[in-house]
């Protein structure tokens, strides 16, 4: 009896098991071998992950202006050059340095956020002959991806973090104002106010003084402990003489994607 239910079991197990692979055939044959050219076809037609695709989730590459000197006080050269980010999700931290027949200045670290316009300066620097043709030479460029998940609003969150105004404008060039006939010396000042909610170790501010359209003179200003809804005065003083100033523009300045630049709330 036992050897007959083995045999009825073997029977059974076999009869479904040919039944599944005559359907499965049958299957095949009447729409499975249809679907596969019709897969074929697709897989021919798309092109997958191509250079150009690459390319376009890449980020580009920066914008860099000429180099422009300016000879300050001392037989000193202050160079400067305007770079531009053209990517919306993308940062980069890099080093640079300016060079000419004349010699070169000193490394330097930088960065520049997305969609953004900055200045890099190379102030009061010696060099054995005036530096004519000075060229501005990025090195270790390391891009970055912001975040959409953390970041969503790139526009909205650039604002909250570096709504930081400039306000009561002064400046009174060599040989005027209350130094007239005195010192040499160029005077700004102006109100820096922290309208963010964050507190900052360091703020740094770009000078730009323009005069007849152009760049008459650039400096930077670097202020500590700068905390929320703090108002701060701030006075400087340089040598040199730059005549006539139409225009001067404070660009402040902070890598709001370092984590390292807050100070933290205390309690």
């Amino acid at each position: 009896k036992l050897k007959w239910a083995l045999y009825g079991f073997l029977i059974l197990m076999a009869a479904v098991s040919w039944t599944y692979t005559i359907y499965g055939f049958a299957y095949y044959l009447a729409r499975g071998m249809t679907e596969d050219q019709i897969l074929a076809g697709q897989l021919a037609q798309n092109n997958g992950v191509n250079h150009n695709t690459v390319l376009a989730a890449s980020a580009r590459p920066l914008t860099i202006n000429q180099v422009e000197v300016i000879r300050s006080a001392n037989n000193k050269y202050d160079l400067y050059a305007q770079i531009k980010n053209d990517n919306s999700r993308w940062w980069a931290e890099f080093n640079y340095y300016f060079s000419s027949a004349g010699g070169r200045t000193e490394p330097a670290s930088g960065y520049i956020l997305p969609l953004e316009n900055k200045y890099l300066l190379a102030l009061a620097k010696d060099f054995t002959s005036e530096p004519a043709g000075a060229r501005l030479i990025m090195e270790n460029i390391n891009w970055r991806r912001v975040s959409a998940k953390q970041i969503p609003d790139w526009q909205d969150y650039y604002k909250k973090h570096l709504d930081i105004e400039t306000a009561d404008i002064k400046f009174t060039p060599a040989g005027a104002g209350e130094l007239a006939g005195k010192l040499n010396l160029n005077q700004l000042s102006f109100n820096a106010i922290n309208r963010t909610a964050f507190n900052y170790w360091q703020a740094g501010f770009t000078i730009l003084l323009a005069s007849g359209g152009g760049i008459a003179d650039v400096n930077h200003y670097v202020l500590n402990n700068f905390m929320s809804g703090q108002k701060e005065l701030v006075e400087q003083s340089w040598p040199g003489e730059l005549g006539p100033i139409d225009k001067v523009e404070i660009i402040p300045e902070i890598n709001i994607m370092k984590d390292d630049i807050y100070i933290p709330y205390e309690g």
